[in-house]
């Protein structure tokens, strides 16, 4: 009897002690669902668990990574040199823009405390599984970014 009723309570605590649901389940359900390995799931949870503390979702991070600081980037120089050396020095802005937008994206990234290993691999899986879905809506921040 007393067995049973350990078991009981046992099995009542565990039901009781539900996972809250995070900001990026969605993300990682989605990776589920396409068969994504299970070590590159399990990597791609620490980066979602490092996402979820910052109250950040896995988009918002893609887009402001690749996209808004590209263009913080690019107007930065602008205000910098003015604009006819964006449209004219072609090398020599090439050069000061790798190295702005590398300067701010490791900033970015280090302020979740992701490694430059995680920054691959959370590419890599963007492009390779989860633009297909996720793409149009990239695309419609995008264009907003464009019109601003």
């Amino acid at each position: 009897m007393k067995i049973v009723l350990f078991l009981l309570c046992l099995s009542a605590s565990l039901f009781s002690c539900k996972k809250e649901p995070q900001l990026n389940d969605g993300i990682h359900d989605d990776l589920v669902e396409m068969g994504i390995a299970k070590d590159s799931l399990q990597k791609m949870d620490l980066i979602l668990e490092k996402l979820n503390k910052k109250n950040t979702t896995f988009l918002d991070y893609y887009f402001h990574n690749y996209y808004i600081l590209d263009q913080e980037s690019h107007d930065e120089i602008k205000q910098l040199k003015g604009e006819e050396f964006v449209y004219d020095a072609d090398e020599e802005y090439q050069k000061m823009f790798t190295k702005t937008i590398t300067q701010k994206s490791d900033q970015y990234v280090q302020s979740f405390g992701i490694t430059d290993e995680e920054k691959h691999l959370a590419l890599e899986i963007y492009v390779l599984r989860l633009k297909k879905k996720y793409g149009p809506t990239i695309d419609s921040q995008l264009e907003n970014l464009n019109k601003q």
